[in-house]
């Protein structure tokens, strides 16, 4: 079997810490969203495979073995999975294209982050405080202390499944806490390699388990008793419904939910500066991203300048095949993506937008196959309009001018959505202090999306908690109080 065979072919699932194998499952098709080929296959998990991971989690966190461990030992833990990460980058890469057609330009960026993300959380090992810290207070004295939640469901969407996993299980893992990772099965190989890098490391059996499945097999996990916390990535319609499952038992929930963000330029940004930056961060990922500035907001007097100049740089954009470096879009993710991106163009075109460039499939030999679609550049719509309302998730932007900074501010405000909206200008004390008056999460300073290393979430419909950072990991520890007698 060649290397390629070996990442994308899979015959066995990694369940509390050992690879599981079974004729009795079901069997899902990799296909290569670039070409529609069939490069490999793996198993997905049943009900009973879920039963199995949680009661091994159970049992763990009831041993004490792990969260009991000193931190100072898990820290090396973590450290020792950024190191075994790292020496498998290239499998990483090649999965990222393969699978997901994520560019290959890109790549490099998954497997870094995710092994960053474990070294950053071991970092703040030495910064956390679990205690049992003593306060007296005006009313007596106290014991406070931080205790592992429990065993974690981490729910990993297909857009990210390296990185998104990473940030969930590091945080946890630090916690004290066993965790058990629903893998989409939009895109899954990634997970069959992540899994061997933790059994590679040698952590206690039951502290971690991969579970490829559907959207059933996810609500299957997030209900079962033995899961203390859900930490869920996903659409805000998947987000209701993780927390409606939660509430039945009063399961703790981080959610990082859909957005619609902005890229708010202001008036002293040149176009010829800043056009080609806001055309490259606006598609990265072909636009499936949930901290996508899927909206550019520019000065109205500007406005002509602007409208040449993002044309002119979206045009430019290289759509091609995400194996070679000089491609800046590839493929979308299946079929059904595609279609539904091309239905939101629809309907807008139909609302009165005009398209500036972009607004179809591809033309060529090399786009009769695949998932593929321009990137594209809509202007002439208006906040009410569903382009502007809802997450698109693809390589489609709209641009529109504002008439004054507090109209434009209102605007970026004008959602149900606050992940992570942007500002562009030369002027960086500028953007700090208009950054407050944006309600989201994150804001970017001539950048797209948040640091994953540092606390980052949603306002609004875009999540509830927060992950990254001390307070990514405090989610995953529960605050005890112990009450002194008077006078002790």
């Amino acid at each position: 079997m060649n290397p390629t065979n070996a990442l994308t072919n899979r015959d066995a699932l990694f369940i509390a810490g050992e690879w599981n194998v079974s004729t009795d499952r079901e069997w899902l098709e990799i296909e290569n969203p670039a070409t529609q080929e069939i490069i490999g296959r793996v198993p997905l998990a049943r009900e009973v495979d879920v039963e199995s991971a949680v009661a091994a989690a159970v049992r763990l966190d009831n041993s004490g073995q792990w969260r009991n461990t000193e931190l100072s030992e898990r820290a090396k833990a973590l450290n020792s999975i950024a190191d075994a990460i790292e020496r498998r980058a290239s499998d990483f890469e090649a999965m990222y294209t393969m699978d997901q057609g994520g560019t290959a330009a890109f790549a490099s960026f998954t497997a870094a982050t995710a092994a960053a993300i474990f070294r950053d959380t071991a970092l703040l090992a030495e910064q956390l405080d679990l205690g049992p810290t003593r306060r007296d207070t005006l009313t007596g004295s106290v014991y406070v202390s931080r205790e592992a939640v429990g065993p974690v469901a981490a729910i990993v969407p297909w857009n990210a499944p390296l990185v998104l996993a990473a940030v969930k299980i590091a945080p946890a893992l630090i916690a004290g806490c066993p965790v058990i990772v629903k893998v989409s099965p939009e895109t899954p190989l990634i997970s069959f390699i992540f899994a061997e890098v933790l059994a590679e490391v040698g952590l206690p059996a039951g502290l971690i388990s991969f579970l490829p499945g559907s959207r059933e097999l996810g609500q299957f996990l997030i209900s079962r008793p033995g899961i203390k916390n859900i930490s869920f990535t996903g659409s805000t319609l998947a987000g209701k419904k993780v927390m409606a499952t939660a509430s039945e038992r009063m399961t703790r929930v981080t959610l990082e939910l859909g957005g619609k963000s902005a890229a708010l330029v202001l008036d002293d940004a040149e176009p010829a500066e800043f056009a080609p930056m806001l055309a490259y961060g606006c598609t990265m990922q072909a636009g499936q991203v949930c901290t996508t500035q899927s909206r550019i907001l520019v000065p109205a007097a500007r406005r002509e300048e602007w409208i040449t100049a993002l044309t002119s740089a979206f045009g430019e954009l290289v759509v091609g095949d995400p194996a070679d470096q000089n491609t800046g879009v590839g493929p979308l993710v299946s079929g059904t993506q595609r279609d539904r991106v091309e239905r939101f163009v629809e309907t807008a075109l139909k609302d009165g937008a005009t398209v500036l460039t972009g607004g179809r499939r591809p033309v060529g030999e090399m786009f009769e196959r695949g998932y593929w679609y321009e990137p594209t550049l809509l202007t002439g719509t208006t906040p009410d309009m569903q382009i502007n309302r809802e997450e698109v998730f693809g390589p489609v932007i709209t641009v529109e001018a504002y008439d004054d900074l507090a109209a434009g501010i209102a605007t970026v405000n004008d959602t149900e959505f606050g992940l992570s909206n942007g500002i562009f200008t030369p002027d960086i004390d500028r953007a700090l202090a208009l950054a407050p008056q944006l309600e989201s999460g994150a804001v970017a300073i001539n950048s797209f999306g948040p640091n994953i290393t540092a606390p980052f979430g949603g306002y609004k419909m875009s999540g509830v908690g927060r992950e990254g950072g001390i307070e990514g990991i405090q989610e995953f520890l529960e605050t005890k109080q112990v009450n002194l007698p008077q006078g002790i």
